[in-house]
């Protein structure tokens, strides 16, 4: 036998061998697949039991890392099993650590354990910066290669906060070559990332990717978040639709935390929609399913006092926001403490709302801190402390407030007849103010106003403001009324020419 014939037969039979070995781990894998499809996650977890029983050390700490796999996607509660099995995957085989998949998977349990850290203790937020923030992007970033190692660094960077990042390693991987229940994971990946990216459009679109490849209450948990994207784009009624399919989508109907999801969504709906009745009713019993199961959450507790508010039912108002402020953290605190001074103010309880705004000014990431000192502007020309008031004005103009800084500075120049001042700050709100808006017409409003009030000196502009506004009001609008009463007179002023622009 020749020995080019000798290694022809080595390099078939090596061949078999390495075929032969990399068998039972494919049959596994696709079991192990095939079961958490069907979300059987018990026979998933006894098929990789079996196959690390192997003397293969190698191939053990494998299966050891995809049991890892398995409990990340459980989120946060699979920390400890997952945790374990990285573990003991080091253990059997130290060469693992430089795995694609085993670093990907150890990313993703890292930033699970920030996001448990900062939910269990408010005050230590984890941010880009942080050392332990950025031990885990690290690894999630030098993942490349295995589109599950992918998979499990887009979650660490979204859980992270690393919505770019996580877009990008999505986007690099082909999600038709994953098994199912990966598929649907993954456009729920997306959309989270699109969330926090405001692209709620895609994100929409992701979330509705992912509730047409999932099943039952995972199903149903992707309508939820997309409905919730439809209420960011200020689209309500596509909410109530999405919101009875997600209900539909239960075999056995919604447990009690479920139905509470749907129906605080289904309250924000209504309120946007002008039906605070029906949204003040939702969102009392989602509060009375979160407190029979021992869960009240802010945002069920910030939309019922909202909806209260609107019916000016004041008192069962304040008491809900009272419980939002009791219940919110972060951020929230900030929404729930501005909301709850408002209504204060509308209940004519000054005192307390001032307490209330200028808690929520001092909450430093608060996104609207300069609308809240725009409010607590108007609660101190209210209470007749003017010079506090255009201080506060001031500042949330500083703080980029600019339309109810100024409405607000106008106001106050007004009511002290300085009325070249107040005429300067209302155009600046009619040009700043979106087309449209109530701000907008408001800003049109004032400057005809304005100028009637510092004697007719311009009929022709006291013309061409009242005729911008009205054709924004309804002809039952009071200001319809008086903005025609200026423009008779305007035009009588001018001898009945007619001074329109029509370039």
């Amino acid at each position: 036998m020749g020995l080019g014939l000798l290694k022809s037969l080595a390099a078939g039979y090596a061949l078999r061998v390495r075929l032969f070995r990399a068998r039972p781990h494919m049959t596994t894998l696709d079991a192990v697949n095939r079961a958490l499809d069907a979300s059987d996650f018990d026979t998933a977890f006894d098929l990789i039991e079996g196959a690390a029983a192997t003397r293969d050390a190698s191939q053990a700490a494998g299966f050891r890392v995809l049991e890892a796999a398995v409990y990340a996607l459980y989120g946060p509660d699979g920390l400890q099993g997952a945790n374990a099995a990285l573990v003991e995957a080091a253990n059997l085989d130290p060469s693992v650590l430089a795995r694609p998949l085993f670093k990907g998977v150890r990313a993703e349990l890292d930033a699970y354990g920030l996001e448990v850290a900062a939910r269990e203790n408010p005050m230590n937020v984890v941010v880009a910066g942080d050392p332990r923030h950025d031990r885990a992007a690290g690894l999630a970033r030098e993942v490349s290669g295995d589109p599950l190692a992918v998979y499990h660094a887009a979650a660490a960077f979204t859980t992270l906060g690393l919505a770019e990042d996580g877009l990008r390693a999505l986007e690099s991987v082909d999600p038709q070559k994953f098994p199912k229940h990966l598929q649907w994971r993954y456009w729920s990946w997306r959309g989270g990332a699109y969330e926090d990216l405001g692209r709620y459009r895609e994100a929409v679109n992701a979330y509705g990717h992912a509730a047409a490849i999932a099943d039952g209450p995972d199903r149903a948990a992707l309508l939820l978040d997309k409905a919730a994207m439809f209420l960011e784009l200020e689209e309500p009624h596509e909410v109530l639709p999405t919101l009875e399919e997600a209900r539909a989508a239960y075999p056995h109907g919604e447990s009690p935390a479920d139905e509470a999801a749907r129906l605080y969504l289904e309250a924000r709906a209504h309120l946007e929609l002008n039906n605070p009745s029906l949204a003040a009713e939702r969102a009392e019993r989602a509060r009375r399913l979160e407190r029979e199961a021992g869960e009240p959450s802010y945002g069920a507790a910030l939309v019922h006092g909202q909806a209260l508010a609107t019916l000016e039912q004041f008192p069962p108002a304040l008491d809900a926001f009272r419980e939002a402020v009791r219940l919110a953290v972060g951020l929230d605190r900030g929404f729930a403490l501005h909301e709850y001074g408002l209504t204060q103010m509308d209940a004519d309880e000054l005192a307390e709302a001032r307490a209330s705004l200028v808690e929520a000014a001092s909450v430093i990431d608060y996104p609207h801190r300069g609308e809240v000192l725009a409010d607590l502007a108007e609660l101190e020309s209210r209470a007749g402390n003017f010079e506090a008031a255009e201080a506060a004005a001031r500042q949330a103009v500083t703080l980029g407030s600019i339309v109810p800084g100024t409405l607000m500075l106008a106001s106050l120049a007004a009511e002290d007849y300085r009325f070249a001042e107040a005429l300067a700050h209302y155009h600046t709100v009619a040009g700043a103010a979106p087309e449209g808006t109530r701000e907008w017409v408001i800003g049109h409003e004032m400057i005809a106003d304005t100028l009637v009030q510092a004697g007719w000196k311009d009929p022709a502009e006291i013309l061409e403001h009242s005729r911008i506004a009205l054709g924004h009001l309804e002809p039952s609008d009071e200001w319809a009324v008086t903005l025609n009463g200026y423009i008779t007179r305007a035009t009588a002023l001018l001898g009945g020419r007619d001074t329109r622009n029509l370039n």
